[in-house]
């Protein structure tokens, strides 16, 4: 049995200053294709606002049923591939959306529609529809993650070290299914 520490361990992560201000940068490299990732600051996992941040991501870049796989790809054909996620964890981070720019298109229009999608969460509301596959995706998700002991081992140490309260190990699962549309509106806006 490892001991215990006799003292705290320090965790000193410098935070990162706050953003005021669109930033774009450019990289060029020798990729077959090129790529835009469009990104957003959210908060972190645990906060009230993750859980429907959770469900808009799902509802925008969550397979091929997703908002921004179906725009970018199947209507538009500006796209090979389009995904994203909001990178929820103990600290805050980033929601991204990602479009690999088809042949013939350029970075710039791509990122417009990325950009578009997005707003339109804020001012358009999900369906029904929508906020309900994202519940079953969801429920899929959490149900296959804890098939094995050691999965079920990980939810639980990431509910004492980043939510500090073991009983959203099982207690998140309510939690989701309880989010409403105005719900995902609201921390899209």
């Amino acid at each position: 049995r490892v001991p215990k520490a006799e003292r705290e361990v320090p965790r000193d992560i410098p935070k990162e200053p706050p953003q005021t201000q669109e930033k774009r940068v450019t990289l060029r490299e020798p990729w077959p294709l090129p790529a835009v990732v469009v990104a957003y600051h959210i908060t972190n996992d645990g906060n009230p606002d993750s859980y429907p941040l959770h469900i808009a991501a799902k509802v925008l870049s969550d397979g091929q049923t997703s908002r921004i796989y179906q725009k970018l790809v199947y209507d538009k054909q500006m796209a090979v591939a389009a995904f994203g996620n909001a990178n929820l964890i103990e600290d805050p981070n980033l929601f991204y959306a990602v479009g690999i720019v088809q042949p013939g298109h350029s970075p710039e229009d791509v990122t417009k529609e990325l950009i578009a999608e997005v707003e339109r969460l804020k001012t358009e509301p999900i369906s029904d529809h929508e906020l309900q596959r994202a519940k079953n995706q969801f429920a899929r998700d959490y149900i296959l993650s804890r098939e094995s002991n050691q999965q079920k081992a990980m939810h639980l140490a990431h509910a004492v070290v980043i939510h500090h309260d073991i009983k959203t190990a099982d207690g998140e699962f309510d939690i989701f299914q309880n989010i409403s549309v105005a719900d995902v509106q609201r921390v899209a806006r």
